[in-house]
Formats: structure tokens, sequence, C-alpha cells
């Protein structure tokens, strides 16, 4: 009698087991991201299924390199697999899109994505005058394009504000820091930047701040809480020598100046525009928040904080890119698209920090590059 309880209770305990386990078994079917050694920007429309993968003009359409991120348990392959294609790398030489099936770890559901391969470079000028309607968030990102001398310059912005979301400050649009506004130079729109609170959530992660941000890279939301400078990525392959960085500007500082959270008396905030060229290699292929000023790789630097002043018209600067760490920029290495190049603006120039003053406001408008 024992022994057939014995049993019965063994069987029963494998029967739940087996149930927990398929239980267990991830329904989930969607691409999260994309990442690989050509991608410098990765653009996904979790409503429409769509991706935008940008490279640089240097890349080998042959063999891209795509490491797709997915649910616990899904896969994900070609619908139609080309004789091309290897581990881990997809042809885009035929057609620049391609379709991708991810599969759920329990086979019941799948999803196809429509993935664009865009082969492009920066552009030089930067109007702010548009939205990108690739974006389905509830804040604004920036887009440029633009077809200069049969070179398509296609890019768009990355910011602060998909970080700023997670504090449910934000009811509308125009309350993120970062957002487009009208008033720029001859009517047109510019960037508006804002440090804002980021309230009760942000007391809690130690985050009192959000300087209002806008850079030429990438951010890393699903980062953000446990490293906010890594969270950030910037750069895109460029092939010129930038000689300056202009643009017009207006400024004003909020009116307590705080570190950490705690008030600072005598300490005034400070906006921050900066444009800087560095050196990828095995082990940098961008920099972040951490080290776009300090890092040994960086080949050029135009910055200059004593020429932003505050002011309520719209002002002129105009800095030099100048050499550091010794370097020089070689021209072999610009050919293949070894360097890159990132413009960053912010309204509060210590932010990544945590440091600066709630109410400091920056305005950007036509900001070029301009080449040697």
């Amino acid at each position: 009698m024992k022994i057939k309880k014995v049993l019965a209770g063994m069987m029963m305990c494998l029967a739940m087991a087996s149930c927990i386990q398929d239980e267990a078994l991830n329904v989930e079917a969607a691409i999260d991201g994309c990442r690989g050694k050509d991608i410098q920007q990765c653009l996904i429309d979790p409503n429409e299924f769509t991706i935008q993968l940008y490279v640089s003009k240097a890349a080998d359409l042959s063999k891209i390199n795509l490491l797709f991120e997915l649910p616990a348990g899904a896969t994900v392959a070609p619908e139609q697999k080309l004789q091309a294609d290897g581990t881990d790398t997809y042809s885009f030489e035929e057609s620049k899109t391609r379709n991708f099936k991810v599969t759920s770890e329990d086979g019941a559901f799948s999803t196809t994505y429509e993935v664009t391969l865009w082969q492009t470079e920066m552009p030089t000028t930067y109007g702010f005058e548009t939205l990108s309607s690739l974006a389905s968030t509830p804040y604004h990102v920036f887009y440029e394009e633009k077809d200069e001398e049969h070179i398509l310059r296609r890019l768009e912005w990355a910011s602060g504000n998909p970080g700023y979301q997670l504090t449910a400050q934000a009811k509308t649009p125009l309350d993120y820091p970062t957002v487009q506004v009208n008033g720029g130079m001859n009517g047109t729109k510019c960037v508006k930047l804002e440090t804002k609170d980021t309230g009760s959530f942000g007391a809690m992660v130690k985050m009192y701040i959000a300087a209002g941000n806008l850079f030429i890279g990438s951010f890393e939301v699903g980062q953000a809480l446990n490293d906010a400078m890594k969270a950030t990525r910037f750069g895109f392959p460029y092939f010129y020598k930038p000689k300056s960085l202009k643009g017009y500007y207006k400024y004003k500082a909020g009116p307590q100046f705080s570190v950490k959270g705690e008030i600072v008396a005598n300490r005034k905030d400070q906006c921050d525009i900066y444009g800087v060229l560095y050196e990828t290699d095995d082990n940098v292929q961008f920099l972040d928040g951490s080290n776009s000023l300090d890092s040994k790789n960086i080949v050029a630097l135009a910055q200059d904080l004593d020429q932003l002043k505050e002011t309520d018209e719209w002002t002129e600067f105009n800095f030099d890119f100048k050499p550091q760490n010794n370097k020089t920029i070689d021209s072999e290495k610009l050919e293949k698209g070894v360097y890159k190049l990132a413009i960053v603006f912010s309204s509060s120039a210590g932010g990544a920090k945590f440091e600066g003053a709630v109410g400091s406001t920056l305005y950007v408008d036509q900001v070029e590059i301009v080449n040697e």
C-alpha cells in the first residue's frame, strides 16, 4: 500500500513538474534589439514590426553582422535564406530589405519583421525641422535626411527622453527634457533642451535630475538604471576631416544648482555643446557618457565652455576641432570608416553625473560641421 502511495506521489510530482515546465515556456515572439560590428543605429517599430538598420558606406553588404536580441528561448531566421548568409551574417547585396521570422520558445507564436538596411553617411547640417515618422513614441525624436551630391545622408538623433519616460513625470510630448519648438532662427523650428526634476522615481534610484540632451548615437534604455553614463553611445562613422562645429544657441541657467539631489549654494549651471572625433578599434566601438571627453581614442575635440554664456538672443557659437592625445587624422583610416564623430548638446554640462539646475534651458538651431 505504501509503495502504491509512493508511486502515485511520484507520478503526481512528475505530472506537476511537466505542467510547470510547459507553463514556463515563453510565448513572446519579438525582436527587442539588434547589434553587430556593422550596425551604427537600430530603430525598431514594435507596432509595425519594422526595423531600420543604419550602417556606414564602408560596410560590406554581402556579410552584415546581425546579433538579434530576443525574448528568452525565442529563435529568429530569415524567411528566405541566401547562399551568401553565414553564422550571424546576412547578405543585403541583392536587396536592402529582408524579412526575418521570430518564433516563440513554445513554438505557438511567430512574428515576421521587415528589416531594411540603410548604407549612409552623416549629414553635416542640422535644422531640427523634422520629427521621425519611424518612431512610435510619446516623445519627440529628431530626424535628418538629405540627398547631397548623390550621397544619402540619413540620421536619427538620440536623447535621454526614453530614460525620462521611466519616471512617469511627462504627460505630453512637450513635458520631456528634449522637444521641438517654434521660434528658431528665421522663423523655423529648433530644439529645446531643459533640465527636469525626475520626481520620486528619480530620488528612489538616485537619479535626481534629467538634463535635456541631444546627441548623435543611441540611448540604451535597458541600461539606464544600471549605469546612466554607459546608456549613451556616441558617434557615427565619419569620412572627412572636420574643421569646426558652428551654429546658434540661447541659454538660461536654472535658479538652484544641485549635486545628487542636494542644493549647492553659489554654483551656477552651465550648458554644453561639443563635437568629438575618435578612432575605433577592437576594444572601442563607441564612446559613452563616462569617456566622451577624455578617452585616449579621441583624435579631435570641438568645445569651448567659455563661449557659452547666458543669452536671451540667438547667439553664434563656432568651435574649432583641436587635436587630442597627440593624434592626427589618417586619410586611409578615414576611407575605411575607422573614425566616428559625435555631436552632443546638454542643458546641464554635469547632467550625466546628476549635477545641474532644474529649469536650465538651452535652445539650439542651424548647426553645421565645417570640413577641411
